[in-house]
């Protein structure tokens, strides 16, 4: 770890996330360079000046391209030199290894976020679960960079095309869980049973759990905010390419986006933080 200290810390993009991973090395006194874009914050040529640079950068869904990769693309643009390059942001699986290929100078890593907007950086300190994919050029330092970050209850250190799939396995699993419980309410509503009595037992149950079951957050219904909504959408996209079809998925979809246009939604990333 303290050999590890002898890293300088970059950051591209200062957004929840790249804010939550900068304040957590300024804490434990990396030297922390940082570049934002978007914010005019920081330099490229200070963000250079690092030896490991952690990509935080949105990654949006297109409706007729899907996934978007350009944000992440231009990040490593401005990247010059040999550097660990970490991905923190969502990423279609298969996306760091081919980025490994094009900017073969570098080594690629992918450490999925887990972090709410209200508790970021809390989920950051005090994580669940630390998760490295490595490719088989970056094999050699996953270990090194696993050693600054929290310390976690699970650590898992694997390809990278299997950790960027734990992070839609999760968000879209969280999508499907609302859809779940908005189903439940309504035929709850129907019966005149009292839906909350009924999640409080069922959820004492730690294999079905507690979150994602309030069917009104923060006044409305569905899931919203910037990660939910365009992660399963992506992954539908992407299954759709290579022949997959996600009828679940799929079908989750279509009940939120009526949940959305029953109370006059148009953008869920403005309604709810729920991800």
């Amino acid at each position: 770890m303290e050999n590890n200290k002898k890293f300088k810390i970059g950051i591209m993009g200062l957004g929840m996330v790249g804010g939550a991973v900068k304040r957590y090395f300024d804490k434990r006194e990396f030297t922390v360079l940082f570049y934002d874009k978007g914010k005019n914050e920081g330099s490229v040529g200070e963000i250079n000046n690092a030896d490991v640079i952690f990509i935080c950068v949105p990654t949006p869904f297109d409706a007729e391209k899907g996934f978007d990769l350009s944000f992440i693309e231009d990040a490593c643009d401005n990247i010059s030199g040999e550097k660990i390059i970490v991905i923190k942001s969502t990423v279609i699986p298969g996306t760091t290894k081919a980025l490994q290929q094009k900017y073969s100078k570098h080594k690629f890593l992918f450490n999925p976020e887990f972090l709410t907007e209200t508790t970021a950086d809390q989920d950051m300190e005090y994580p669940d679960r630390q998760i490295i994919g490595h490719t088989k050029e970056s094999y050699n330092v996953a270990g090194d960079i696993m050693q600054i970050l929290p310390l976690a209850p699970f650590e898992k250190i694997m390809p990278s095309t299997e950790a960027e799939m734990v992070k839609y396995f999760g968000n879209t699993w969280f999508s499907i869980k609302v859809i779940f419980a908005n189903q439940m309410y309504d035929l709850c509503q129907k019966l005149n049973i009292n839906y909350d009595m009924v999640t409080e037992s069922a959820a004492a149950d730690k294999r079905i759990g507690r979150t994602h079951l309030e069917v009104f957050h923060k006044g409305y219904r569905g899931y919203g905010g910037k990660c939910l909504p365009k992660d399963i959408k992506s992954l539908i996209k992407f299954a759709d390419s290579i022949g997959i079809d996600l009828k679940l998925h799929k079908t989750a979809e279509e009940i939120n986006n009526q949940l959305l246009e029953g109370q006059s939604i148009n953008d869920p990333k403005k309604f709810s933080k729920r991800n």
